[in-house]
């Protein structure tokens, strides 16, 4: 990379960090450019020599959220057998990464009103079911889509709730574990009551 490509990388980054910040303290709707520019230092011009418009801006920080999302998720993926404990802990780094980041409620809760970047919602969900298969397959499910597909759905209200509160929901954190737990079917140590493993017949019985 020559000295000027490397500059205006950095000059690219220091616009979205600035855009972070001000998303923080003002939220989606308070980000201007003069803001944003102000923030990070430079003239309004040099905004547009790297994002086209605004709209173009909060798809780039958007991106560059779910980018440091999934790469907390595939660190926890790696070294680890497919499992409800694993898709546990590659939903509690995502998590714990969200609640991190500058900015995110903003991006989370206000950016799906941008051009394109509903779409790209939909497209990293998609891959985080795809992420959570092998797991639900590792549980029993033999066709783990659909499972996988409730799992996520689980995790992005969960997220949206503490990305409103802006803080860890522990009862919702507690309740989303017990229930993976519940969901490996290959599990033999839990009582029938609190598996749902009871047969119709036994259930007849007892009435």
């Amino acid at each position: 990379m020559t000295a000027r490509a490397a500059a205006a990388l950095e000059t690219r980054e220091a616009l979205l960090d600035a855009g972070l910040e001000v998303a923080q303290e003002h939220g989606l709707s308070g980000m201007s450019v003069n803001r944003v520019v102000a923030a990070a230092g430079v003239a309004k011009g040099t905004f547009y020599v790297h994002f086209a418009d605004r709209d173009a801006f909060v798809n780039a920080l958007h991106q560059r959220y779910t980018e440091q999302s999934a790469a907390a998720v595939v660190a926890v993926m790696r070294g680890h057998a497919p499992g409800w404990r694993r898709l546990r802990q590659m939903i509690e780094a995502y998590f714990e990464s969200s609640l991190r980041y500058r900015g995110v409620k903003a991006l989370a809760l206000e950016a799906r009103n941008t051009p394109g970047v509903a779409a790209k919602v939909d497209a990293r969900n998609a891959a985080f079911v795809g992420v959570a298969e092998p797991d639900l397959k590792a549980m029993g499910w033999a066709d783990p889509n659909p499972a996988a597909r409730l799992v996520v759905a689980m995790a992005g209200e969960l997220m949206m709730a503490e990305m409103t509160a802006g803080a860890r929901d522990e009862a919702g954190r507690a309740a989303l574990w017990t229930t993976l737990e519940r969901m490996d079917l290959g599990r033999t140590d839990l009582p029938d009551s609190e598996t749902g493993s009871e047969t119709a017949s036994e259930t007849g019985s007892e009435a």
